[in-house]
């Protein structure tokens, strides 16, 4: 659900693989390659992102808040507010400005099956699915290097930087209760015991896995999605469909009735007594 999709030929970001924490040890007479500069941004990356991940968890750190199209927009425009989350690998995601997501025209893209399975009708017909942000890289600029991997040429290009850009995907939700995040750690003034019990079970051990098979799937996350992936709220997409139509039959968007963006389900990430220096800014 978006247009900076990463670029095929780039890497997968290393700090997905769960790799050790090593320093590039510099000595004057070595030879430094394209490796050891990434591995020096790699360390660097991986203990912020590790801090973060530990000392303040994942969610929405400011902003993002999810708007619903108005009743009059047949596009069914779903806008999402800029703002900033943390993701679960620890990576800060920004979206500097507004996002939309045209929902008619995701509707119209998806298999019929899929959005059958999707229909609920605990609150009139309506099809329910889930935007998690997560990051992508995108490259920016191209300069001029040497070929790379299964590739013989004079004038390779690569990108010269790589923006950590915001993806925004909707995931149908089938389950007849789609789960919400839950959050396992202990409420505000807890026992000793619960508050030693929990820092003794925080730790994930690190392994190597370019897949990203370091996250373990939470309860509200899809198995074959980015799990480092963040939730920001659950859509319910007002349709048409006849509980007895046949298999074939396609649920129809109902026009007449507003879709709704809960986004009161997302995991939000508040320190008590965080200094702002300015007022918060107004809903609208």
């Amino acid at each position: 659900m978006s247009d900076n999709a990463s670029d095929l030929l780039l890497p997968a970001d290393p700090l997905l693989a769960g790799s050790p924490a090593e320093r590039v040890n510099y000595a004057t007479g070595v030879l430094l390659q394209a490796e050891d500069f990434r591995d020096e941004q790699t360390y660097h990356r991986s203990r912020l992102a590790t801090a973060l991940a530990y000392l303040v968890g994942h969610g929405t750190l400011a902003g993002l808040r999810v708007v619903p199209p108005p009743q009059e927009d047949n596009d069914l425009e779903l806008r999402v507010e800029p703002g900033l989350a943390i993701d679960r690998c620890g990576r800060l995601v920004e979206v500097t400005g507004s996002w939309c997501i045209r929902l008619a025209r995701w509707f119209a893209a998806q298999e019929t099956g899929p959005l059958r399975a999707a229909v609920h009708r605990s609150a009139g017909a309506a099809v329910v699915a889930d935007l998690f942000l997560s990051v992508a890289d995108c490259g920016r600029r191209k300069t001029p290097s040497f070929a790379q991997g299964p590739f013989d040429a004079l004038d390779a290009l690569v990108p010269a930087r790589l923006a950590e850009e915001p993806a925004f995907e909707l995931v149908l939700r089938p389950e007849a209760d789609p789960p919400q995040p839950a959050n396992d750690w202990p409420a505000p003034n807890p026992s000793e015991k619960d508050r030693r019990e929990a820092v003794l079970s925080a730790y994930r051990p690190r392994t190597s896995d370019d897949q990203g098979g370091t996250i373990p799937l939470l309860d509200e996350q899809v198995d074959g999605h980015d799990r480092s992936s963040v939730l920001l709220a659950r859509i319910n997409i007002p349709v048409t469909l006849a509980p007895n139509s046949t298999s074939d039959k396609r649920p129809v968007l109902d026009l007449g009735k507003k879709v709704s963006a809960d986004n009161t389900i997302r995991p939000f990430i508040f320190i008590p007594g965080k200094w702002l220096g300015a007022q918060p800014q107004s809903s609208g």
